[in-house]
């Protein structure tokens, strides 16, 4: 169905030079061992990466023609400054990016060759976290270090088709000769690859990629692409799909979700998703009901500025010489640790006892409603549980319902 361009590609060879001794002569000394910086210089940008670069800028002002830019958008510094602290550990240390904002609230980027990646107003609102926007960064960044257009435009019939074999060749190659109206519809091709993306293979192995970007960068958080490809999933299975003919979502994206949940326990990273998103946490203090001061366990849900927050529990009695502000305390940290762990409200119940009634996650003691505490706040053991039951339950489903994809 398909045929097969073959492009030469350019091998940068580095020659070595080797000191040998000439026979019956003793050999120079060895001279000072060269640092890794002049064994392994730098690399630059190759014929195919400036060929990339004018078919990249053609395509981007199509983009642009086709879509509305944000001007001067605010998120532009911080999507450049993840951007620098990923590309030092990508194939392409050296590429150059140009990133534009569009108005649009589908939820989606894309890369164009050369190093122009665009994301969506409405992509930007959705992710929750630098780690996850680094996440989407990271895997439009290795569809440009891994060529992927490129590629693409050799295996796919229709770009020689439409412009001929030896045009696309002139293209791919950079020639001088290349007539400006064949650039003006190669671009106009790519546009529409970048939208759709670039097919099973491509994806699965960008998707690979960013996590070693994530992860060798050291500033941000590789669970943060599994959160990125469970929402796109999430949003197939719940018909979220935004613009279906123009922004696509990833396809096969269970498949990406496995792929990704692999590569992480490959890599013995701990797959805690509440780190990288708005999700539930508790905290602990102190409050004043009537005239006594108390422990106080809370729930948030979500970020920004109106997140949901309950109150759990108000520890009112001091517990084996733990004060109520302690219990809160050390309560919060347990039920922290597990909620980093996945927990789930399932997970989470009552158990009665002499001493009153425990609230238990994965069969785990995360503190105790005792009669005194009743007895201080004047109401009852039961009442209290059925409080802390039912703000844990619906901070869990403040949790899924507020996420935006």
């Amino acid at each position: 169905m398909t045929t097969r361009l073959c492009i030469v590609t350019i091998a940068l060879l580095f020659l070595l030079g080797v000191g040998a001794a000439v026979a019956g002569e003793s050999a120079p000394p060895a001279a000072p061992a060269a640092s890794q910086a002049e064994q392994a210089p730098a690399p630059q940008m190759t014929p195919e990466d400036k060929a990339d670069a004018e078919i990249g800028k053609s395509a981007a002002e199509s983009v642009e023609k086709q879509f509305k830019v944000v001007k001067d958008s605010a998120d532009l510094p911080r999507i450049n400054a993840i951007m620098e602290r990923l590309k030092p550990g990508t194939q392409k240390p050296y590429q150059t990016y140009t990133v534009k904002v569009l108005d649009n609230k589908a939820i989606n980027a894309f890369s164009l060759p050369g190093g122009y990646l665009f994301f969506t107003q409405g992509l930007l609102d959705a992710v929750e976290s630098d780690d996850e926007l680094a996440a989407v960064a990271a895997h439009e960044m290795a569809h440009v270090s891994l060529s992927h257009s490129r590629k693409m435009m050799g295996r796919s019939d229709r770009y020689s088709k439409i412009l001929g074999p030896l045009v696309l060749a002139s293209i791919l190659s950079r020639s001088d000769r290349v007539d400006p109206g064949a650039m003006l519809m190669v671009g106009s091709l790519v546009v529409e690859d970048a939208l759709n993306h670039y097919g099973r293979e491509a994806e699965l192995e960008a998707d690979h990629e960013a996590v070693l970007y994530l992860k060798n960068s050291g500033s941000y958080n590789p669970v943060a692409m599994l959160t990125v490809a469970e929402g796109l999933a999430h949003m197939e299975n719940a018909g979220l799909q935004v613009d279906p003919g123009v922004f696509q979502t990833h396809p096969f994206p269970a498949e990406r979700v496995a792929a990704i949940t692999t590569e992480l326990r490959e890599l013995s990273i701990p797959i805690e998703r509440r780190r990288v998103t708005k999700s539930l946490y508790s905290a602990a203090g102190a409050a004043k009901i009537g005239d006594r001061e108390v422990g106080e366990l809370t729930l948030t849900a979500g970020g920004g500025a109106k997140p949901w927050t309950a109150v759990v529990s108000h520890p009112a009695a001091t517990v084996d010489g733990a004060s109520p502000i302690a219990r809160a305390q050390e309560a919060s940290r347990k039920l922290n640790a597990l909620l980093l762990a996945d927990l789930t409200s399932i997970e989470v119940n009552l158990v009665t006892s002499a001493n009153g009634v425990t609230v238990q996650a994965r069969h785990q003691a995360l503190f105790t409603i005792t009669p005194d505490d009743a007895a201080l706040l004047k109401t009852t053991v039961d009442a209290l549980a059925r409080q802390a039951i039912q703000a844990m339950r619906t901070g869990f489903q403040q949790e899924r319902v507020g996420r935006a994809y």
